[in-house]
């Protein structure tokens, strides 16, 4: 598939902070989604004694539940992990992912955060951006902001408030099982970027597209340092 190309990845703290706030106000937070079939789930593992990146994109059909699509790419991490920074570190290798993808998804859900971000633009957002598509960030833990528990019934969800803005939702999709948190990525309004976690959610707490991706790029990094031993 396409991808844009926005900017260097190749940038010191300061000038990737000033990055971030310029691309912010390209973030786009609203949007429906009439009708979608195919999802993508990205994710990204990482082997802390080589320092190397793994990255998984599937393409996931709602309809015939199951994976029509992967891609995946590996190399040294280009930045260190700093907070804030994690798409600085991640999004350059699962673009290389993307780019391998023939199956163009109607939305993409991200292992990470949309605008749920001290600078409003998390992975899922950063991403976004470059493939030009509606994304959601689906995070299992919170980055910024607070909530109220959710009630325990799938479905149940509290707006997470960071500075007197929501900035996402904790998201409950098993009863009785610890929330997701759900942000906008971008082309997405937030009841659009909740519906698309909730319908892709299958058995898991996870929605099956970015579980699937999870499970791809630990196996990849299993093997890499299994055959490394």
């Amino acid at each position: 598939m396409r991808v844009r190309t926005l900017h260097s990845w190749n940038i010191d703290y300061a000038d990737a902070v000033e990055l971030q706030n310029r691309l912010r106000r390209q973030v786009v937070t609203e949007g429906k989604l009439n009708a979608y079939r195919l999802v993508a789930g990205a994710d990204v593992s990482y082997s802390k004694p080589t320092n190397w990146v793994y990255a998984g994109v599937i393409v996931y059909d709602l309809e015939l539940k199951e994976p029509v699509e992967a891609a995946t790419a590996s190399g040294k991490s280009p930045y260190p992990y700093i907070p804030g920074l994690l798409s600085f570190r991640e999004a350059p290798i699962l673009l290389q992912a993307f780019r391998k993808i023939r199956t163009v998804p109607d939305v993409v859900i991200f292992d990470g955060q949309g605008i749920a971000h001290p600078r409003r633009i998390g992975l899922a957002s950063h991403v976004g951006l470059w493939l030009d598509l509606p994304s959601v960030g689906c995070a299992k833990s919170v980055l910024v902001g607070e909530y109220d528990e959710p009630e325990h019934h799938k479905g149940a969800a509290s707006p997470l408030v960071h500075d007197g803005e929501v900035v996402g939702m904790a998201v409950r999709t098993r009863p009785r099982v610890k929330p997701v948190y759900v942000s906008v990525g971008h082309k997405l309004d937030l009841p659009t970027a909740v519906n698309v976690v909730l319908a892709s959610c299958t058995h898991f707490r996870l929605p099956e597209p970015t579980r699937l991706a999870h499970l791809l790029v630990n196996r990849m990094r299993e093997q890499e340092e299994k055959g490394r031993a």
